[in-house]
């Protein structure tokens, strides 16, 4: 979500940048990432 007037959500794409209200748009299932996140711990100075 990026602002809410008067009780209404907006949320904005960030492929196409463009502004929505929150409740016009269907949920969809987010799938987990195959790769897992790379270590903080091995990175070298």
């Amino acid at each position: 979500m990026i602002a809410r007037r008067d009780g209404v959500d907006y949320v904005e794409c960030l492929d196409c940048r463009q502004i929505f209200e929150a409740e016009d748009l269907e949920p969809v299932a987010v799938e987990d990432d195959d790769e897992p996140a790379p270590s903080r711990s091995r990175l070298s100075r």
